[in-house]
């Protein structure tokens, strides 16, 4: 239990003193009078209460048959996470499971400390931050060709659909207010640009639709930290949720219709779908207890979520269908497993 708690309180301090956005949720932001919006968000719905019975969903579009990528199990289902699991059970590095066998293979970086990995489009590469130095990454899911892509304070990146460019937050201009906001820059680490910039108000957790056409992310711009859309190019942005507790991370499903996002109720977090333009007819909430779930990703065939959850005494990654039914435990042990993407 004091390694469990160690790592919780590294991760936590690690993220929150790089960009301002925390892995575990915190209390909302006080503030006694919250920022004003550069555009006016449209009106949205309220997220509802809690319900034990999830709301029935359409059936998710299919993706495309996944592309082999170079990894020790080409073309398997397979989830990049953090871990650990190395020698030091200070240190999280990066892991690729196998969500058929459930075996657990280290992806070596060469690099101490690796958090919020992703899978490129083709499922060769994987983006992740190093903490510490807060700088970007990428690396061949077969350990090579290692790449610098930030020599600056950036974080919790997520890839263009055509693999070209990242999104990513960053607060390096901003110092020493220290807010994140978003930038876009090319993979080579050129032509960088500054989608959002509004200095006093934390914007984060970008990321970029499967169509490309927009990027979510989550903004504190209306005094509680919201799940916001808007195009490419930063403009127009909108919000979609508007709820009572803070919300710290969301992901797109596959056919880009739908975001899954956790949400603090009380003492536990739960997982929640609703569709891209915030209307809660068919929202649904994929666990109702009191354990905290967070962290998710979609399977490619958009049928499936992979999350991160206390519920069995540690934190481990776990698997749910879309409707809330055949609940997975994937990783049991005494380690700490969080950040779970699905690769193509």
């Amino acid at each position: 239990m004091k390694k469990f708690v160690l790592i919780i309180v590294v991760v936590l301090g690690l993220v929150l003193s790089a960009c301002a956005q925390p892995t575990e949720p915190p209390p909302p932001p006080e503030q006694a009078s919250p920022e004003e919006p550069t555009q006016a968000p449209l009106p949205t719905a309220t997220l509802p209460p809690p319900t034990d019975t999830p709301v029935p969903t359409e059936t998710p579009i299919p993706s495309e048959t996944p592309i082999p990528s170079l990894t020790p199990y080409a073309g398997a289902s397979r989830i990049v996470f953090s871990s650990n699991r190395g020698d030091d059970p200070n240190v999280l590095g990066l892991y690729i499971l196998d969500t058929e066998t459930l075996e657990v293979i280290p992806l070596e970086t060469g690099l101490e400390a690796n958090l919020f990995p992703k899978w490129s489009p083709d499922g060769n590469q994987v983006l992740f931050t190093r903490p510490g130095v807060w700088n970007l990454y990428t690396i061949y899911a077969n350990g090579s060709d290692l790449a610098q892509i930030t020599d600056f304070r950036s974080a919790n990146a997520d890839w263009s659909p055509d693999g070209a460019q990242i999104v990513f937050q960053s607060d390096h201009q901003n110092e020493p207010t220290d807010v994140p906001d978003v930038y876009v820059i090319d993979v080579s680490g050129e032509n960088m640009v500054e989608l959002i910039d509004l200095p006093d108000v934390p914007d984060f957790s970008p990321r970029w639709s499967p169509d490309g056409s927009q990027i979510l992310f989550i903004s504190g711009r209306t005094g509680n930290y919201e799940i916001f859309l808007m195009n490419a190019d930063g403009s127009d942005p909108v919000q979609v949720t508007d709820s009572e507790a803070p919300i710290f991370n969301a992901v797109w499903s596959p056919d880009g219709s739908r975001i899954a996002f956790p949400y603090v109720q009380g003492q536990s977090t739960d997982i929640f779908i609703i569709d891209k333009d915030g209307s809660m007819e068919s929202a649904v909430q994929l666990m109702a207890d009191e354990f905290a779930d967070d962290s998710p990703a979609w399977s490619p065939d958009g049928e499936k979520i992979v999350f991160r959850s206390d519920r069995n005494g540690n934190i481990d990654l776990w698997m749910i269908n879309v409707d809330g039914t055949g609940l997975v435990q994937l990783t049991n042990d005494e380690y700490y497993d969080d950040f779970p993407d699905w690769g193509p």
